[in-house]
C-alpha cells in the first residue's frame, strides 16, 4: 500500500521577508531537524513513515503561495517524547507544570472557545471558573498545562489538536465532569519529526508556487469550495517532480 502524500498550507508570516515561515513555526523547519505537531491533525494522523508532505506558506495581502519546503515523515512521536526532545519550539503545545508553580483558573468568560455552545453549557455547569480537565492533563502525580504562547482555544488545544475530539466526545466530557480520554494521552503520536537528512527547507529563495507546480496543479485552486486552505494528497510522480524542481532550484 502506498504511502500517502500531501500538500500542505500554511498562514505565512507577512513581516518575515527573507523566509517563507508559519505565523506559529508549525512546520518549524529550524536545525537540526523539521517538525510539525498542530496544523491540520487529521492529516498529521494520516501520514505514516515514509509518507512526504510538500509545504507552501500563503500570504493573504498578496494572495500568493511560496514554497517554504518538503520533508520525508521519518518519526510520530508522542507530546510527552516531543516535549523531552524538542521541549523549546512553541509547536510543542504542552508544557510540564512543576511542583512549585501554580496556576490560577481563568474565569470562562474571559478565555476564547472555539464552540461557543459549549461554552455556555459549561458555563451553565460549573460556574465562572474553567473546570481543570479543560486546561490541565493530570498523569501520575505529573501536571501538563497549555503553552503560554500557544493560541488555540480553551476547548482546542488539547481535545482537537492532539486528541482529535470532536464536539460530541466533548460535550461527553462536559456532562462527565472529566476528560475522559486523558489516560491515553502518553501513548498520542501525533508530533511529526522528518526523517534524517530528507528534508530541504527553501523558504529563503521566495519561489512561487506557481513557478515550480506539476502540470497537474497548474491552475487548480488550493482551496475547498467554502475557501478554506486544504491539504490535497500528491501522487508518488508529483512528489518526485517536485523534489527535484526545488533541487535544481537550489543549484542556482
Amino acid at each position: 500500500m502506498p504511502y500517502p502524500n500531501y500538500l500542505c498550507v500554511f498562514r505565512a508570516d507577512q513581516e518575515v521577508h527573507d523566509d517563507v515561515v508559519d505565523c506559529g513555526l508549525d512546520p518549524d523547519f529550524r536545525p537540526p531537524i523539521p517538525t510539525w505537531g498542530i496544523c491540520r491533525p487529521l492529516t498529521r494522523r494520516s501520514v505514516v513513515p515514509g509518507s512526504y508532505v510538500v509545504f507552501l506558506g500563503y500570504y493573504a495581502r498578496d494572495q500568493r503561495y511560496f514554497v517554504k519546503g518538503w520533508m520525508r515523515v521519518g518519526e510520530k512521536i508522542s507530546y510527552l517524547n516531543a516535549l523531552e526532545r524538542f521541549g523549546d519550539r512553541p509547536n510543542v503545545i504542552v508544557r510540564e507544570l512543576t511542583d512549585h508553580e501554580a496556576r490560577q483558573p481563568k474565569p470562562l468568560a474571559e478565555v476564547s472557545w472555539k464552540r461557543k455552545p459549549l461554552q455556555q453549557e459549561t458555563l451553565r455547569r460549573y460556574g465562572t471558573d474553567s473546570p481543570r480537565f479543560l486546561t490541565t492533563i493530570d498523569l501520575g502525580g505529573r501536571v501538563y498545562v497549555q503553552f503560554d504562547e500557544d493560541g488555540h482555544e480553551i476547548d482546542n488545544w488539547k481535545c482537537q489538536r492532539m486528541f482529535l475530539c470532536q464536539e460530541k466526545q466533548l460535550n461527553r466530557c462536559i456532562v462527565a465532569g472529566a476528560c475522559q480520554r486523558e489516560q491515553q494521552f502518553p501513548h498520542l503520536t501525533g508530533y511529526v519529526v522528518a526523517a534524517e537528512d530528507e528534508w530541504r527547507d527553501v523558504g529563503r529563495l521566495r519561489l512561487d508556487w506557481r513557478a515550480i507546480a506539476p502540470p497537474s496543479f497548474r491552475g487548480r485552486s488550493l482551496r475547498t469550495p467554502r475557501g478554506q486552505h486544504n491539504a490535497l494528497l500528491l501522487t508518488d510522480a508529483e512528489v518526485i517532480e517536485i523534489v527535484s524542481v526545488l533541487s535544481e532550484r537550489e543549484k542556482r
